[in-house]
C-alpha cells in the first residue's frame, strides 16, 4: 500500500459513494405519473361507446335475414336501397283474365299479416300461366337458395341431352349412377351427393354461365343464393318450353312431383291437385317453390330467411293457401 493511501482520509470513500448514487438517480428517468380521467374524457368513452352500440342494434334490426315476431322489419327508404317491397305485373296490354286487382292486393296483405307474427323475413312469388299476371312480396330480395339451386342444374343435363353432348342413361365420369338417375333423385329426394356429382361434371363455372344465361340475375350456385323472382321465372321458362322440349320438361317435372317433401307447399293445395315442386331447407330457411296444377296452373315461390325452423313448418301450408285461394 502507497504512503498516500496510508494517510488518505476514509472518508473520502464514503463521500465518493454518496456522489455515485446521487449520478444515477440523476441519470434515472422519472417515472410519469399518470392522472385519473377527468369528467370530459369520461363523457367522451360514453358517448363513443352508445354510439357503437345504438349502431350496431339498427343494423342488427334492420338485417335482411331476420326479424323478430311483431316488430316491423326496419327498412331504409326506397330510394336508398333501390327496391320494391311488392310489384303486380300485366301483360304488356293490360288486360288480367285471371286473378283480380283487389284479389292480388288481399292476398299480398294477408301473407304479410301472416308472416309479420313471425320470426325471419319471407317473400313470394306468383305467376299465373294463363295470362302471365304475376305479383309478390319482398320477391327481388336475395334469399338463400338452398336446394332450390338443384333446379338449374336439373334442366342443364336435360339441354345438354338435347345438345347431344351426354346420353342420359350413360353413367356419369365418377359415379355409379347415370344422368336420368341423378336427375331423378335430385328431384324426388333432394340427394345433395347427385347434385354434387353433377357440379364435379360440368364446373361450377359452366353452371353459372347456364344461370346467367336464362336470365336468372340474382341466382349463384356458388353463393348458394337466389330470389324469389328468379325461381319463379326458372319454372315459368320450363313451362313455356324455354328451356328444354315438352318431353324433358314432363319428364323434369315428373321427378318433382310426389317427393319425399309434401308437408310444405303441397300441404297448403287441396288433395287430388298436382303439385310439381322443389323443397329446400339449411339452418334457418325454409323453401318450397314450383307449379300448382289447379283449374289454371299457377307458380308459386315462398322463401324465407332467418326463420325458426318449427314455427315456418307450421305456418308453410297456411301461406300457400293464401295463394292458392287466389289463383283457383
Amino acid at each position: 500500500m502507497s504512503i498516500i493511501n496510508l494517510f488518505k482520509n476514509p472518508k473520502d470513500k464514503n463521500q465518493r459513494d454518496d456522489s455515485d448514487e446521487e449520478e444515477k438517480e440523476i441519470r434515472r428517468p422519472k417515472k410519469e405519473v399518470y392522472k385519473p380521467w377527468g369528467k370530459k374524457e369520461r363523457l367522451l368513452v360514453l358517448s363513443v361507446l352508445l354510439v357503437t352500440i345504438l349502431s350496431s342494434s339498427i343494423l342488427g334490426i334492420s338485417s335482411r335475414d331476420w326479424k323478430l315476431p311483431g316488430i316491423p322489419r326496419l327498412t331504409f327508404p326506397k330510394s336508398f336501397l333501390g327496391e320494391e317491397t311488392y310489384v303486380i305485373e300485366k301483360k304488356t296490354d293490360g288486360k288480367a283474365t285471371g286473378t283480380s286487382q283487389e284479389k292480388i292486393d288481399q292476398t299480398i296483405s294477408a301473407f304479410k299479416n301472416k308472416t309479420d307474427n313471425t320470426s325471419g323475413v319471407w317473400g313470394f312469388y306468383a305467376i299465373d300461366l294463363s295470362d302471365k299476371v304475376s305479383y309478390g312480396l319482398n320477391q327481388d330480395e336475395i334469399f338463400q337458395a338452398a336446394s332450390l339451386i338443384k333446379l338449374p342444374i336439373m334442366s342443364l343435363v336435360y339441354k345438354k341431352y338435347e345438345e347431344g353432348e351426354i346420353n342420359l342413361d350413360e353413367k356419369v365420369p365418377g359415379s355409379t349412377s347415370t344422368y336420368r338417375e341423378l336427375v331423378r333423385e335430385m328431384g324426388k329426394r333432394s340427394d345433395n351427393s347427385a347434385q354434387i356429382t353433377l357440379v364435379n361434371t360440368f364446373g361450377k363455372g359452366k353452371i353459372d354461365a347456364y344461370i346467367n344465361e336464362i336470365r336468372m340475375r340474382k341466382t349463384s350456385l356458388e353463393e348458394n343464393e337466389t330470389s324469389p323472382k328468379d325461381v319463379g321465372l326458372f319454372f315459368k321458362m320450363l313451362w313455356e318450353e324455354d328451356l328444354v322440349s315438352t318431353k324433358s320438361r314432363d319428364e323434369i317435372l315428373g321427378y318433382l312431383t310426389n317427393t319425399i317433401y309434401e308437408d310444405w307447399l303441397v300441404a297448403g293445395i287441396p288433395k287430388g291437385i298436382r303439385v310439381a315442386h322443389k323443397y329446400g331447407s339449411e339452418v334457418h330457411v325454409v323453401n318450397d317453390a314450383g307449379i300448382v296444377y289447379g283449374p289454371k296452373p299457377f307458380v308459386v315461390v315462398i322463401m324465407s330467411k332467418g326463420v325458426v325452423e318449427k314455427e315456418a313448418n307450421e305456418i308453410f301450408p297456411e301461406l300457400a293457401k293464401i295463394i292458392y285461394d287466389a289463383e283457383k
